[in-house]
């Protein structure tokens, strides 16, 4: 069988699987579909995938359908440049602002986690009233002249060019302000009941993963000057990002993943966090 691997489309994980498909070729046993996170979370829950990175909000909410791949995420420690919130004005004076200026808060339909997450840290840290919340396509955000998330290469090209006029707030150094913790907005989710030959590959797979993203730093070099990636990044600010971001599971890790799912309780996002059931 054709194991069915989903694949972010985000440079935050590019080198991953530029380096993955060297040894798990797309052939007979491994096939990959790309996709941003909110897509391949669908996927998965149409059972149209067998594993994915995808949002750690679609498994702390559809917990009874997956699997964890152990010590596989994607994370950020202090920045991650590639989750913002832009606003038009300071955080402090935004409630005057939407006041004065009625409307929507604009949200990227790209990512469930990143969604969850603002909304949590608008009204668990920040304090911030209640706004009108309104999704927008992937890209969008800025044209709407509306406060907005962005996430992924659009997000981070706001980062390395931010906009003139725009307040830019990283929600990854915002949760690590708050919570003194990383934060997971992905992790390697595997669809419950293969059996069989597809374990098999999927043990093969993890084995994979885990030996790339411990040697990723030897790569950054030669990979951060490959001719296929973005002409508005340059190679020092790609590196910058590949060195802000981290891929382990570890205790510290796993501790955010349910300190966000209590967080989203609160919020009335989530029923309850559930337990962390592991592949193996």
């Amino acid at each position: 069988m054709t194991l069915r691997i989903g694949r972010i489309d985000y440079l935050n994980i590019w080198h991953v699987f530029h380096l993955l498909e060297g040894v798990c070729p797309e052939g007979p046993e491994f096939g990959y579909v790309p996709g941003h996170p909110s897509r391949l979370n669908a996927a998965l829950a149409a059972g149209e995938l067998d594993i994915s990175p995808s949002s750690s909000f679609e498994y702390l909410l559809h917990a009874e359908k997956y699997e964890l791949l152990p010590g596989a995420s994607i994370c950020a420690h202090a920045e991650v440049q590639s989750v913002l919130f832009l606003s038009p004005v300071p955080l402090a004076e935004l409630p005057a602002w939407l006041e004065r200026n009625p409307g929507p808060v604009c949200l990227t339909g790209a990512s469930a986690t990143s969604v969850a997450l603002l909304k949590v840290l608008w009204s668990q840290k920040w304090g911030l009233p209640a706004p009108q919340w309104q999704e927008v396509e992937p890209g969008a955000g800025l044209s709407t002249g509306r406060p907005f998330l962005e996430i992924g290469n659009i997000a981070l090209r706001h980062f390395v060019h931010p906009p003139q006029g725009w307040h830019i707030v990283d929600l990854a150094t915002e949760w690590a302000a708050w919570t003194g913790l990383p934060f997971v907005f992905a992790v390697w989710i595997v669809r419950r009941g293969l059996t069989g030959t597809a374990r098999e590959q999927l043990g093969r797979l993890q084995a994979h993963i885990a030996a790339i993203t411990a040697d990723l730093e030897g790569h950054f070099e030669a990979l951060s000057r490959l001719p296929d990636l973005p002409d508005w990044l340059t190679s020092p600010a790609l590196l910058r990002y590949w060195r802000a971001m981290n891929y382990d599971l570890g205790p510290r890790e796993q501790a955010s993943l349910a300190l966000f799912g209590e967080c989203c309780t609160r919020q009335g996002l989530l029923s309850g966090m559930p337990g962390l059931r592991w592949f193996s």
